[in-house]
């Protein structure tokens, strides 16, 4: 298990030290919405590779799908309900752009807004408003009389082309404090219950009083976060409670039903000391564990009135079981954001969006100013478009992505690294990432593309997406971190849209000027040789003295030298290279 832990830990490494040794721009297409009406679909020279137009006004959000449909929030029309960020109504497009589900959430009592949340499961969440007479408002504890707005989230299973199922719900109304009438049944001291929403914090109480504007779903968790402007606040709340455990104080996974399991960004919210950090805070989200900071929480803090906005990235303490640490009277934790961006100029003072990439890269919606861009871990610009207008989200999808099939060139590709492969059980020590080029097919034999994969140590395979090449005949070029250079056979046709499979195992004939090695009979297996530690195209002395200079050292761990693939560097890694060495290996192309 632990090798496995540490296989993982070393391939996702390499790939981000791979994609960010020249703090390039994360590989993919960039989706915005650039009006009320139009959906763009960005490549990294900034051309617009495919839109959709929309039979209504809306768009705050915009998210396309692994089956490459496209699903937004859109504006319904008649309902009384009419805040900032208004919809009432979703809606999903095919990949060619018809309208293929319209579901609507609006009356007189209630309406959709602002963001929605696709779910792995096919359904998706949305935040709306719902009315609160006067009455029913000053009954909760409110100190003035008037009708608000409080929010809450439904879960939809869509059906047809315009029905929907309510799966789950949740409302901040059922999760109420406050210790201004001692008469209402929700009195209390706020102080000693950070689980619950204080009715009479926030703006004048109001209408639209919380604002909420941001939600996303944690599928290991079974969690959600949630962003509100009014509030200044993060909200995590438990999804695997059922509505009525919801509606409640218990139950669920973690067995609060659906009280607040987390909050942060504002602790005099309930009483607790400590600094406010977020002053209007739009997007948060939950980092996928995919990616560098994985199940942390990213959000937009506007900082309003201060002209400089802030990313910011928390890490929310937890113990062991995963439950979220807190020590009464205090603020939650962190003190401080494990991340955060900001730079002269950059200002956003509503609206806002962030997503965290899988180089460790961050792309921005400098929404007001309509200002799109991508920067390293450590705020260095590595891409950006401007087209101005006011543009609310901003996401990247990868060219490995499901929903970019129609757009990408896809690769299946089997190979062996010789030093990891035991021909005993048929499979590789270890898993571990190569890269692929695909080299033009006639002399200067230029570079059309390349694309980093995991390729598989139990299938020998990996899936390689090519975004920027178009339909042509390639050349198929193997880089590994410490084997030879290898070109396929002969030029392939890879066609947009589809996928090649090349299989380097079973012939050396696969190989130009079959420059592979033999490591099993039966079933026959054929490997790129190992042993090219410095990159240079072939094996001798230099390679050589790196391993000699490791192996005296005792020198372990994911490092090129350990061409066996057990983490240790000794005289079995030594012994491939030799032999390679004394047989001239090295590359050998067109």
């Amino acid at each position: 298990m632990k090798k496995f832990l540490f296989t993982a830990f070393a391939i996702v490494f390499y790939l981000i030290i791979n994609e960010k040794i020249f703090a390039q721009a994360y590989p993919g297409y960039t989706l915005y919405t650039s009006s009320s009406t139009r959906t763009n679909l960005l490549d990294l020279n900034n051309s617009v590779v495919k839109f959709w137009t929309h039979t209504r006004s809306g768009g705050y959000s915009v998210y396309l799908l692994p089956n490459g449909d496209l699903m937004r929030p859109a504006l319904s029309t008649g309902s009384p309900i009419n805040g900032g960020g208004a919809s009432g109504i979703v809606q999903k497009y095919s990949w060619s752009g018809s309208l293929l589900w319209e579901y609507t959430y609006s009356s007189s009592t209630y309406r959709t807004h602002h963001d929605i949340c696709p779910m792995p499961n096919g359904n998706v969440l949305l935040i709306a408003w719902e009315v609160k007479t006067a009455a029913q408002a000053v009954a909760a504890g409110l100190n003035h009389s008037a009708v608000i707005w409080p929010d809450h989230v439904i879960e939809v299973q869509p059906s047809g082309t315009s029905g929907g199922t309510i799966v789950w719900k949740w409302h901040f109304w059922d999760h109420l404090i406050q210790d201004y009438d001692p008469s209402k049944a929700n009195y209390g001291v706020v102080a000693n219950h950070p689980e619950l929403l204080d009715i009479n914090v926030g703006s004048s109480g109001s209408g639209d009083w919380m604002h909420c504007n941001g939600i996303s779903y944690n599928q290991q968790l079974d969690q959600i976060v949630i962003s509100s402007h009014e509030l200044d606040e993060v909200y995590v709340i438990d999804h695997s409670t059922t509505t009525a455990e919801a509606a409640g104080h218990t139950g669920g996974r973690y067995g609060k039903g659906g009280d607040f399991l987390y909050r942060w960004g504002r602790p005099s919210n309930y009483r607790a000391p400590g600094s406010q950090v977020f002053n209007v805070v739009h997007n948060s989200i939950w980092i996928p564990d995919s990616v560098p900071g994985g199940g942390h929480i990213m959000a937009f803090n506007n900082r309003e009135g201060t002209n400089a906005s802030m990313i910011v990235e928390i890490v929310p303490p937890t113990d062991s079981a995963g439950f979220y640490t807190y020590s009464p009277g205090t603020a939650y934790g962190p003190l401080n954001p494990v991340w955060s961006y900001s730079a002269s100029g950059f200002y956003s003072s509503h609206l806002g969006g962030n997503q965290r990439l899988p180089n460790g890269n961050t792309i921005i919606s400098e929404s007001t100013s309509g200002n799109l861009f991508e920067v390293t871990s450590t705020g260095t610009v590595v891409w950006s478009y401007s087209p101005g207008g006011e543009i609310v989200r901003v996401l990247r999808y990868g060219y490995d992505y499901p929903g970019l099939s129609a757009l990408v060139i896809k690769v299946n590709m089997s190979g062996i690294i010789e030093g990891f492969f035991d021909p005993a059980v048929d499979r590789m020590r270890m898993s571990d990432s190569v890269r692929l080029y695909l080299r033009n097919s006639s002399s200067p034999y230029a570079i059309a593309d390349s694309a980093i994969a995991v390729v598989d140590s139990s299938t020998l395979t990996g899936l390689f997406s090519f975004g920027k090449a178009s339909t042509g005949n390639y050349y198929l070029v193997v880089k590994h971190r410490n084997a030879i250079e290898t070109w396929s056979n002969s030029p392939n046709l890879c066609t947009v849209g589809s996928t090649l499979n090349y299989n380097f195992t079973t012939s050396s004939a696969q190989a130009f000027g079959n420059n592979l090695i033999q490591v099993d009979a039966s079933p026959v297996r054929f490997a790129f040789f190992s042993g090219d530690i410095n990159g240079d195209d072939v094996i001798d002395a230099g390679d050589m003295a790196v391993i000699d200079n490791d192996a005296s050292n005792f020198a372990t761990g994911y490092i090129p030298s350990d061409i066996s693939g057990d983490y240790i560097v000794d005289a079995s890694d030594g012994a491939i290279a030799d032999n390679n060495a004394s047989n001239f290996i090295g590359m050998i192309s067109p």
